[in-house]
Parts: C-alpha cells; structure tokens; sequence
C-alpha cells in the first residue's frame, strides 16, 4: 500500500471563528487542497485530466470533529484514495494532533465530468486514466458520505438569499464547494453557529450554482430526540444546488 499524502497545518486566526475553533469551511478548504496535491501524487489529478476536458467533481462529503480544532494548533491532515464503491471514488481524511490522535475524521464521494459536455464520465472510459484500486485500505469512516434528505413535516425556521458574486467562484467559473458550508453556516441562527460546537456535518452538492444566480437558503431543525441537528437546503429556482446536514 502507497503511502497516504500529508500536509501540515498550524491553525491561523482567519480560519477560526468567535470561539478560535477551526471554521467547517477551513476544514474543507485544506480537505480540497490535500485532495488535489493526493490526485497528483497517483497520477490523475488536474495536469491529467484538464487536457482530456476532465475534471473532478465532489459529490458528497462527511465530517466529524472528535473534538474542536483550536487556533495556533499543530496538525497533520492525511488523505489517502480507497478505490471506487458503487458510482464513486472515495477518498478519506484523518486530522491527527501532535500527539497522533485523531482530531477529525471524514470521508468524501467523488466522480469524474466532463467539462465540455458537463456529462459525468462512465468508470469504463476511465480505464487507464484513474487507477481504480485503493492507495490505502484505511478508512476514517467506514462508510460512504450519506445522502442529506430534507426532513419531512417539517417548516422551515428560516429563509435567506444569496447571489452569487466573484469570491464564491474557483477556478472552474462555478461556486467553490467551501463556500456552500459557509453559507449554510450563514443561514443558522446566530446564537447557535457563534455559541454551540458542530459534531458532524454531511453534505451533498447537486448542482453547482454559477455567477449571478441567486440561491435560496431553507433552513430545517429537526424535531427528532437527540443531538440538536439542522438541515439546510440551497436551491437555484425549482433546483436543488446542494444540502447540507449539521449535527451540534
């Protein structure tokens, strides 16, 4: 087995919130560079496949923090490709403390478009481009990211819009997956997003949302015994562009 891909972080202030806990948007910036130095690394990664009009496409993500990442901290972020189960590659995270202990975990499903045709590429075509084999049989969580359904009999506590403007964009000319987890962050009410500590997040991205539009942000808490948890729904028009499920 390969070895896993490794980058080292010491928290900065801007990446922290209010209580200096590392932001779930910083998380998943640092989760998407690692992930593209990872690709590279095996040999399909941007300088591949952006000559083939390819790309990689994030689908579905989850993380957890065991305990909250703080500001000035020291830490290890490890990524590693585990295969393909069903229609996706998979590729787990681990955030390790100086101590080596695991800090955050998280998994994310990915697939493969094509950017001319904005077509998911079939695994067949990709024979002899993306390695379908795991780099590591390790996981950080054992199984895939969930789907995020909307919770049923349930109104929505509050409604926020959003244009989409140039800071939301990457290099693809659409919303940058970090910036969905921002704004559903945005759409909590304030005196939960500055004052409790997430646990879990999943998230699903459905439709990328493009420069101009505007996003309509549902937010849901569920009424469900257990850990306070919300869901928030982005949606273009009748479009669903991504959902998101936070558990504090």
């Amino acid at each position: 087995m390969e070895e896993k891909q490794v980058r080292h972080i010491e928290i900065p202030c801007f990446m922290t919130d209010s209580a200096y806990r590392l932001k779930a948007s910083a998380f998943m910036e640092e989760a998407q560079e690692i992930a593209m130095d990872g690709a590279d690394v095996l040999g399909f990664g941007y300088d591949t496949l952006h000559p083939m009009n390819m790309a990689w496409v994030l689908v579905r993500m989850q993380f957890k923090y065991l305990r909250a990442p703080m500001w000035r901290e020291k830490l290890t972020l490890r990524t590693w490709h585990k295969g393909v189960k069903g229609p996706y590659f998979v590729r787990d995270y681990e955030l390790l403390d100086e101590k080596g202990e695991r800090v955050a975990v998280s998994t994310s499903s990915w697939v493969v478009l094509n950017v001319v045709e904005r077509s998911f590429v079939r695994m067949s075509s990709l024979e002899g481009v993306v390695d379908p084999n795991p780099q590591n049989e390790d996981s950080a969580i054992e199984t895939l990211a969930p789907k995020v359904a909307i919770p049923r009999n349930v109104e929505p506590d509050i409604v926020a819009k959003h244009n989409v403007v140039y800071s939301d964009l990457d290099f693809n000319g659409h919303t940058n997956n970090t910036k969905y987890i921002s704004w559903a962050f945005d759409a909590l009410p304030i005196e939960v997003s500055t004052q409790k500590a997430f646990s879990e997040i999943s998230i699903n991205f459905n439709k990328e949302a493009m420069l101009g539009e505007e996003v309509t942000l549902k937010c849901f808490k569920s009424k469900e015994e257990g850990p306070e948890t919300w869901t928030i729904e982005g949606a273009v028009d009748d479009h669903n562009s991504f959902t998101a499920k936070i558990v504090f």
